[in-house]
């Protein structure tokens, strides 16, 4: 081989490497994966309510990392910007705006009671976002327009049930109601004080601040109920012992938020007989308890359940078709098997098929009430 040869040759090979290379390069250039599908995810992490909403917020995050690890949303990963209100309703309208207008998400899961979901519900109707209530209950929030859906079930289920358990099995002839004074409260307390079949003869209300609450129950004492219905939260264990202590002589039943083990534990005596509407029993299709435990080495809360069949329902219709309208419509028409039972939505947004039943206090512990 002569010189000229060589040097051919040479030229051929270095060009061949300098191609290989160029081509490596681009190819790690090229994108392999879209940009991620991004959803805001809102809640009481701190503060006076975060024994909520720090167990939702995992279970969302459970979701999320069981779907990412399934190739995501059309290869498309899920990531949550979260925000945290501080169980505060001024807190949650800043974070909601930042959510819509900085972030600029049109997603977001709701992990808040009833009165700060209210600072919010607005926000993500007039900016057409798409908002999952989670665990703010009140029967009103998904009036506020199309935009908001609710995979947690109405108040409206569990006020029937109150009034069905009133009527035939307490056998109540006169009601009073104390009810904190927000849209939770005030929700229940309509839906009582429209059983005809009894005599409400006294409707209290309260602030979520109170510590005191004497002056109600006196009044409520005085108009001699023989039943009581009581809407709070962590309020119940200085409410029962002002009730005690004023030998109110009257049967008890609260809402769901009595159904606490840290509520029962700080009432001591004071909550046994006290009988609570909660959530019938849904079979947990996918096995969400056991996942959770195994990953946050906790038990979930009563809500997490509610927190992570939102999330599965949002991403079942983004899957579907990434478009804000698109989505809203494919929402109403998600029907799955979840860690809440079977999940569905009605013309209304409001979660379907729910069903409530009574428990009661004895020895400290929630047996169902017969």
């Amino acid at each position: 081989m002569n010189k000229t040869s060589k040097i051919i040759i040479g030229a051929i090979v270095a060009v061949v490497a300098i191609g290989g290379i160029w081509y490596g390069v681009s190819k790690k250039q090229t994108p392999t994966e879209k940009s991620p599908v991004k959803i805001g995810v809102i809640g009481h992490f701190s503060g006076k309510y975060a024994d909520y909403g720090i167990p939702m917020r995992k279970a969302v995050e459970l979701a999320v990392e069981e779907l990412n690890q399934k190739g995501g949303i059309d290869n498309q990963k899920v990531e949550l910007v979260v925000e945290d209100d501080n169980s505060d309703s001024n807190n949650a309208a800043t974070a909601m705006n930042k959510l819509v207008s900085i972030d600029n998400l049109n997603y977001i899961i709701s992990a808040q009671g009833s009165g700060v979901t209210s600072a919010i519900t607005p926000i993500a109707q007039n900016n057409k976002r798409i908002l999952m209530i989670t665990l703010g209950s009140a029967p009103d929030l998904t009036a506020v327009g199309d935009y908001i859906f609710r995979s947690v079930p109405s108040d409206t289920y569990q006020a029937v049930k109150m009034n069905d358990f009133i009527n035939n099995i307490l056998k109540s002839e006169k009601v009073a109601g104390l009810y904190l004074n927000d849209s939770y409260g005030a929700g229940i307390k309509k839906i009582i004080n429209n059983n005809t079949s009894v005599n409400n003869v006294d409707s209290e209300m309260f602030e979520s601040a109170s510590t005191d609450f004497r002056t109600q129950l006196l009044k409520i004492k005085e108009s001699g109920a023989d039943t009581l219905v009581i809407v709070a939260h962590d309020e119940y264990p200085t409410i029962l012992k002002q009730l005690n202590e004023l030998k109110l002589n009257v049967k008890i039943i609260a809402s769901e938020t009595f159904k606490d083990e840290k509520i029962i534990g700080n009432s001591g005596n004071n909550a046994e007989g006290v009988y609570v509407t909660f959530m019938a029993d849904q079979k947990d299709y996918v096995d969400f308890n056991n996942k959770y435990q195994a990953k946050f080495n906790e038990k979930p809360s009563a809500y997490s359940m509610y927190a992570y069949d939102g999330m599965i329902a949002l991403t079942k219709a983004i899957d579907q078709e990434n478009s804000i309208e698109k989505v809203k419509n494919n929402l109403l028409k998600v029907n799955f098997n979840g860690a809440s039972g079977q999940v569905g939505f009605s013309p209304d947004r409001d979660r379907t098929g729910s069903e409530y039943t009574v428990f009661v206090v004895k020895n400290g512990q929630f047996t169902e009430a017969k």
